[in-house]
């Protein structure tokens, strides 16, 4: 059963994705409104307990904030590389940010790296940079900034999400695991919607077609976490995410190359075959 959660979470999460590419609706107003929507159906599915609430600590109240925060900007971030650069590439991307909080752990809590890793973390690295070949060649090193900098971006704030959620760990140890995502994505809604006010730009949610894709983006988000959840307490760690993210990024490119007729060149396949490796070497 635990490889079914693992197949669940990798089509939701892929998902997410193709719908962030699909709907053209604006993407910041889509994130904040889909946050609401998820942490609706996560309080339906499981709810809060008050009293593990008042037993979190205040450095696990700062961890939620900053990590809705983060949520909020990474996720809208997620949408304009998936419409701009591709679905392929914003998989591959957000999978390959696994090299920050390895590294992390290594250069600053000072924990074991063996050199699988450190092979896994260069060919990482390389992949990132063959896999922008074409906008190099396409149109100098102008076109490839422009391209990179947001995949960077994307590349970074994944990394910083998943390296404070091993920082913040010991933070929430009161709270259930089911508990943790609508937390933090109530901050990230509630943090987008003031932005939205902030900016006076609250006409986007008077629309239904947003509120329709936001409901679109939410179920989905929801049962993405759901199955990560589930499939983490099914399988043992190593397994579970080497499946969840190779399989997150070959379908991710598979379905950018045959729906979306994203660029593929050699290069881009080679960047692909790095990525694969280094989330292999990383991932054990």
């Amino acid at each position: 059963m635990g490889y079914a959660y693992v197949v669940g979470c990798v089509l939701t999460s892929t998902l997410l994705l193709v719908w962030l590419r699909i709907l053209r609706l604006p993407v910041f107003s889509l994130v904040t409104a889909n946050y609401f929507v998820a942490v609706l159906v996560a309080l339906i599915y499981e709810p809060l307990s008050w009293t593990v609430l008042l037993q979190t600590p205040p450095t696990g109240w700062v961890g939620l904030v900053v990590l809705g925060i983060l949520f909020v900007a990474v996720f809208s971030l997620m949408g304009r590389v998936s419409r701009e650069i591709g679905v392929g590439l914003a998989g591959m991307l957000s999978k390959l940010s696994l090299v920050i909080p390895i590294a992390f752990a290594a250069l600053i809590l000072r924990e074991p790296i063996s050199t699988r890793q450190v092979i896994g973390l260069f060919l990482a690295l390389m992949a990132i940079l063959l896999v922008h070949g074409p906008y190099l060649q396409e149109g100098g090193m102008r076109k490839l900034w422009r391209a990179l900098r947001w995949g960077l971006l994307l590349w970074l704030g994944n990394g910083i999400i998943d390296t404070l959620f091993k920082a913040f760990q010991p933070s929430w140890q009161s709270l259930p695991d089911e508990n943790i995502p609508p937390l933090i994505m109530g901050v990230a809604g509630l943090v987008g919607l003031s932005l939205h006010v902030s900016q006076k730009q609250l006409h986007p949610f008077r629309r239904p077609t947003l509120w329709a894709g936001a409901t679109l983006l939410g179920l989905t988000n929801i049962a993405s976490v759901i199955f990560y959840v589930k499939g983490l307490r099914s399988l043992p760690a190593v397994p579970f995410f080497l499946s969840l993210n190779l399989g997150i990024v070959l379908l991710a490119g598979v379905i950018g190359l045959i729906f979306f007729r994203e660029r593929f060149s050699w290069l881009v396949g080679l960047g692909y075959a790095a990525g694969v490796g280094a989330i292999a070497l990383l991932a054990v």
